[in-house]
């Protein structure tokens, strides 16, 4: 009887903590490389209790949901935004997802609908670069402010453009906010408490920079430096607001020295000063990339993660999630492996990266999500709050 009940204990204890484990084994696949790329882009958002992504596939946009059989594609939506940029950002409020898809040199805005168990989808808008200028564009996001305006970022050229609207289908020409770039910089668009702002990387003048828009006003903030020099500037930028007003920024800076840290979690406070937090030293097998950082709606927790790249097999990578505690040297409790995919002899896997998640907070109690995919188009899921257990956090 009592092997009976050992035995009994240890599958409970198995199946209660089977969701707990990193995840291996990819949950579906695109036919689009990387397809949870580029780095400040948000491609998920929670509605209806329920996890939605656009994604790209080779012609555009697809939707996805998931659900208790998995992920599930809406055709629907794919065959309506045929022929469109298929890599976006998304931001959603109440019932509707407003995306922004990025072209060469331009770029087009979408309108996601949900009315009953059905999705409508517009093409609303096709923002244009100035004539006058040559570039491509490599990266860009959307955000609504306070005021109900819409703006949309983007690096092109050497410039940092934006654009706004007071509906989401009419919009200003594009205006130039910065120039001189390198062309490896890119931008992300964030919510502050009064307003929005714009931070973007500056690598030919070693900086990472910043420009507040208060809601109602005419014009933007002069300049204002987040960090510069020490080689603090790298193209990699993802944000995260809390409801306490506080703006979170993982960057990478190029550094890229053994022993050194890779990875810098810059922070605003409700105060507008800033504070920067080196983590994750590279070593000789184990290189830091890409970070994230999410906040949590009606708590005080931060969530931060990146990607590490293997130095000797390119196939192998896995993706790493802690707690912030900035009172720490790590910057990180509890940091835990949270995908790391199954390596094998067919090498039809590659190194994982680009983690994608939501641009608003993760909701309190539902699961939070994150997507990781690699360059044979598989798609790797984690839940953040079952990995890290963290439901006594207030």
């Amino acid at each position: 009887m009592r092997a009976l009940l050992c035995l009994f204990s240890l599958l409970l204890f198995t199946a209660l903590t089977a969701d707990a484990q990193s995840q291996d084994t990819p949950v579906f696949k695109l036919d689009t490389p990387n397809p949870t790329a580029d780095k400040p882009q948000s491609k998920l958002w929670f509605m209806d209790g329920q996890w939605w992504a656009l994604l790209p596939k080779q012609n555009g946009p697809s939707l996805w949901q998931r659900t208790a059989k998995g992920w599930i594609e809406d055709s629907s939506i794919h065959q309506k935004l045929s022929g469109n940029p298929s890599r976006v950002d998304v931001w959603s409020t109440g019932n509707q997802v407003m995306a922004v898809g990025v072209g060469t040199n331009y770029l087009v805005v979408y309108k996601l609908l949900r009315q009953g168990n059905s999705w409508q989808v517009d093409i609303v808008a096709r923002l244009e670069t100035p004539k006058d200028l040559k570039g491509n564009i490599e990266s860009a996001t959307i955000v609504r402010d306070g005021s109900g305006y819409w703006w949309v970022a983007s690096d092109f050229g050497d410039r940092l453009l934006v654009w706004s609207s007071s509906d989401g289908k009419n919009w200003e020409a594009a205006m130039e906010l910065a120039n001189g770039l390198h062309q490896d910089d890119i931008s992300t668009l964030a919510i502050v408490p009064g307003g929005i702002g714009v931070i973007w990387s500056d690598q030919n003048q070693d900086a990472v920079k910043f420009r507040f828009h208060g809601d109602r006003e005419r014009n933007w903030s002069e300049v204002s430096l987040i960090e510069q020099g020490n080689h603090t500037a790298d193209d990699h930028l993802r944000a995260s607001t809390g409801d306490d007003g506080i703006l979170w920024v993982a960057t990478k800076n190029s550094v890229d020295s053994v022993r050194k840290p890779q990875l810098v979690l810059r922070v605003r406070g409700i105060n507008g000063k800033w504070k920067n937090y080196p983590f994750a030293d590279l070593d000789v097998v184990k290189k830091p990339s890409r970070p994230a950082v999410f906040t949590v709606d009606g708590k005080r927790t931060v969530l931060l993660g990146y990607t590490i790249y293997d130095g000797v097999d390119t196939n192998l990578g896995e993706i790493k999630f802690g707690i912030v505690d900035t009172s720490k040297k790590s910057v990180l409790s509890e940091l835990k492996t949270v995908i790391l995919p199954k390596s094998n002899s067919a090498k039809n896997t590659f190194r994982i990266n680009d983690i994608t998640g939501p641009k608003g907070s993760f909701p309190k109690d539902g699961p939070w999500i994150i997507l990781a995919s690699d360059q044979f188009g598989n798609i790797y899921e984690a839940d953040l709050r079952s990995i890290l257990g963290n439901d006594n956090k207030k």
